[in-house]
């Protein structure tokens, strides 16, 4: 039988590769999205961003070195958040729709905290 953790850890797994393939096919909206958060170059951040995702979702799918994936994943989540979803500068609509984003990307980490947990000390760390 598959444990939850190991439902968990592939979900996160396809969702972050999921993700990093999503940018590659939107680089132009991904590009305005970080120029509009201060990123004066934000191309190669892109193609940084999608190639880490996809490393890491693939580990975590594969289940290896699943606390290093769950912890750089937590970390890239942490700046998204920082950058992107910055509820606390806005009023209004605005402010709500950031924070439950904001909110949303909390739980993402929390998840991927938890898989790390279990997986720590395993030999497929």
């Amino acid at each position: 039988m598959i444990s939850a953790v190991v439902i968990a850890r592939i979900a996160f797994g396809v969702f972050f590769a999921g993700s990093a393939i999503l940018k590659l096919g939107a680089t132009d909206t991904m590009v305005a999205m970080l120029s509009g958060a201060g990123f004066e170059r934000p191309l190669p951040f892109v193609y940084l961003v999608s190639a880490a995702q996809m490393a890491a979702g693939i580990a975590l799918i594969a289940g290896r070195l699943v606390w290093p994936a769950s912890f750089g994943l937590i970390a890239y989540v942490a700046v998204v958040n920082w950058y992107l979803h910055p509820f606390w500068v806005l009023d209004g609509e605005a402010a709500s729709i950031q924070f439950q984003l904001f909110t949303k990307n909390l739980g993402i980490m929390a998840g991927l905290l938890a898989v790390a947990g279990a997986h720590h000390g395993t030999r497929q760390d």
